[in-house]
């Protein structure tokens, strides 16, 4: 089943229920959670959640498709919305960040161990959905003038993808020993600095310190 299949066929009060789960295991982790714990932190009975989900496995697997669902609603919108490429882009990095921001240390660790179906399906997310982004992104600067057009827009969205895998390999970011929200800033400034014109760089630099700014005061 297709996530957009799934998702329609969810009710308002299932979204609900997997939103709340969703915002438990951003504070808490996967695995430190139960059916118990959710249940309690929901103010329902554990006979609700089971009416909706089959079991902890199922919710996992829910909450994940659910959340993948929701970004890549509000990845397509500002795919096309800003100025320019680089405002869009921008405009993906600072709603990655917030999504980012607060995840629990252990999330992508319980989930490769613990829940591989659901670590699986955000893997595929990330390889079907996003590096479709970054070429949409790539070629909208290319004709944009905002990024260079001597390289090829397809294989650079497929190498940068591939340093987002290595990057939220648990392994690695215990080794950085930095937040993953801090870890993707960086490494979206590094691929904007090697696509970008001139004119590109200095517009990403006026635009993102004033998004700062805007966001800091």
């Amino acid at each position: 089943m297709s996530l957009d299949t799934a998702t329609s066929s969810r009710d308002s009060r299932t979204i609900e229920l997997l939103e709340s789960c969703e915002l438990a295991f951003w504070r808490f982790g996967v695995r430190a959670v139960s059916m118990d714990d959710l249940a309690s932190n929901l103010g329902v009975s554990k006979k609700t959640l089971y009416k909706h989900f089959q079991d902890k496995t199922d919710l996992v697997l829910q909450v994940f498709d659910n959340k993948c669902q929701r970004q890549d609603a509000h990845i397509s919108a500002l795919s096309e919305s800003g100025q320019n490429a680089i405002d869009a882009i921008i405009g993906a990095m600072a709603y990655m960040q917030s999504e980012l921001r607060g995840m629990h240390p252990s999330m992508l660790f319980d989930l490769q161990k613990y829940y591989p179906d659901a670590m699986r399906r955000l893997e595929q997310h990330k390889l079907e959905n996003m590096q479709g982004y970054l070429l949409r992104n790539i070629e909208r600067g290319q004709k944009e003038g905002v990024y260079r057009k001597d390289f090829d827009a397809k294989l650079i969205s497929r190498l940068h993808m591939a340093m987002v895998q290595t990057m939220t390999d648990p392994s690695t970011l215990l080794e950085f020993g930095r937040p993953l929200s801090e870890l993707q800033q960086e490494l979206h400034a590094y691929h904007l600095r090697g696509i970008a014109t001139q004119s590109g760089m200095d517009y990403y630099h006026t635009h993102n310190e004033a998004l700062k700014a805007k966001t800091t005061a």
